[in-house]
């Protein structure tokens, strides 16, 4: 009897022994829930809005690769059956102590509140690369802020180490998959199938459809404030991965950002500092695409280089699928064109051309860590004569929705790129409408995209790599 009720019990696996998310009465974070009910008080509790990276813990994913994640704004409805690793853990692994011996002799931590962040950021790229360059170390712990140390030592401590780091291979969780676990006043549902997604979605009403939850999770506190139902997306297999066919991809909602970038690595790298920059590791590693994209914001970083992309929506309701071009998904400030009950499943992606090319850039206050202010992607089809086919051109932070710069574009074909500023600021003011508010005026906003023009003008004539942000 006792094992049956075990087998229908949630439970997750931390530090490599599982766990039972028994006797809790709220929709809690895994931070809580590892520091109150494990006493695993090595990871702290700092901004607990995901940013300062003092909560990190390790996660496996379905390949028994490591990626950091935020404890602060991860609930434990979206763990299950995950192998979860804390500080505690890591420790205690023979394989993990020469990374924190090379951190401790380069005197990499004082006060020591950051460090057990910092050393779950550094494993994880240890486990991957054997010797990163300082910029993939950067980016690595751009998710951790250290107040006291600075992070120079912190750099030397990971340069230090020659080796990759090993870990044990996840446990995988056997026997029947969990459909509801009941947390207080929160019922999270696991649909495992398209058709049982259908089914939840044609009966019932009164929802929260939840994959990564970076944003939602930030609002949706411990307290349990109401009775709620959480439809958890992510153990829908064609919903988590992305599959490759002949000319184009199709991305499921729920991959993440950390996969999706692994697709730009490969087929769209000029958008690689745009994703990086999305977000931390941390944030990467649970954010996803149909996230990005669900929340309608305007500055939003996904939506212009699936513009630029010509890429389409499938959106999944009671009746089944429909697909629409994602120019038409965005209907207002915040608002696109989901019915009741709809939800977007994938997205199918082109594959570009030997004679594109493509260009991304954001702008924002911060280099890492911040929303955009406003971004630009673009896409040029030229012949063998550098004459310009075809050119697209989209931006997010001028107006109410991502926009797609027609008149701009037209201008840039018909010119052949060889515009001036006059017919540029003319076309550039009938596409767009930037408002003015914490993060520019109106004029910075229309004065910076005529720059990031000017730059990508730079790039395509010159047939250079794509220019930096941070280059002049």
């Amino acid at each position: 009897m006792e094992k049956k009720n075990k087998q229908s019990e949630p439970s997750f696996y931390v530090n490599f022994e599982k766990v039972y998310a028994r006797n809790i009465d709220n929709n809690i974070s895994l931070l809580n829930f590892l520091r109150h009910n494990c006493k695993f008080t090595g990871t702290k509790e700092g901004c607990s809005e995901g940013d300062c990276g003092a909560c990190s813990v390790l996660i496996f994913d379905e390949k028994g690769s490591l990626a950091p994640v935020n404890s602060c704004i991860l609930k434990v409805g979206q763990i299950i059956d995950k192998n979860i690793v804390t500080i505690e853990g890591a420790s205690k692994l023979s394989s993990a102590k020469p990374l924190i011996q090379a951190l401790n002799s380069k005197a990499a931590s004082q006060c020591g509140f950051c460090t057990p962040g910092f050393v779950m950021a550094a494993l994880a790229l240890k486990e991957k690369y054997k010797n990163p360059s300082e910029s993939v170390i950067h980016d690595s712990l751009s998710g951790n802020l250290c107040r006291c140390t600075g992070y120079r030592p912190i750099v030397n401590g990971i340069q230090s180490l020659k080796e990759k780091i090993k870990f044990p291979m996840p446990i995988n969780s056997k026997g029947l998959k969990l459909k509801t676990a009941i947390f207080g006043k929160t019922t999270y549902i696991y649909p495992d199938s398209k058709k049982e997604l259908i089914e939840f979605i044609s009966k019932e009403k009164n929802y929260t459809v939840l994959s990564g939850g970076t944003d939602w999770n930030l609002e949706a506190e411990d307290s349990n404030f109401k009775e709620q139902k959480i439809l958890f997306l992510n153990n829908i297999k064609e919903m988590s991965t992305i599959k490759t066919k002949t000319s184009s991809f199709e991305i499921g909602a729920c991959v993440t950002l950390s996969k999706f970038e692994e697709l730009c690595r490969e087929f769209f790298s000029p958008f690689l500092d745009t994703i990086i920059r999305f977000g931390s590791p941390q944030i990467r590693t649970a954010a996803t695409v149909g996230g990005n994209l669900g929340t309608s914001s305007p500055i939003g970083d996904l939506a212009p280089l699936f513009f630029v992309l010509e890429a389409e929506l499938s959106l999944l309701g009671p009746k089944g699928e429909r697909t629409i071009p994602i120019k038409d998904f965005f209907k207002g400030y915040r608002k696109n064109a989901l019915k009741r009950n709809e939800l977007i499943y994938k997205v199918k992606v082109p594959k570009t051309k030997k004679e594109d090319s493509i260009f991304s850039w954001k702008l924002s206050k911060r280099y890492d860590q911040d929303i955009s202010t406003l971004s630009l992607a673009a896409k040029l089809k030229m012949d063998k004569n550098h004459t310009i086919e075809n050119i697209i051109l989209s931006a997010g932070g001028v107006g109410p929705t991502p926009l797609l710069l027609d008149k701009t574009s037209k201008l840039l074909k018909d010119s052949n790129l060889r515009f001036n500023q006059n017919s540029l600021i003319t076309a550039l003011n009938h596409d767009i409408s930037p408002i003015s508010d914490l993060r520019g005026t109106a004029k910075y906003r229309s004065a910076a995209m005529v720059g990031l023009i000017k730059k990508m003008q730079r790039s395509a004539i010159s047939g250079e790599k794509q220019h930096s942000i941070m280059s002049i």
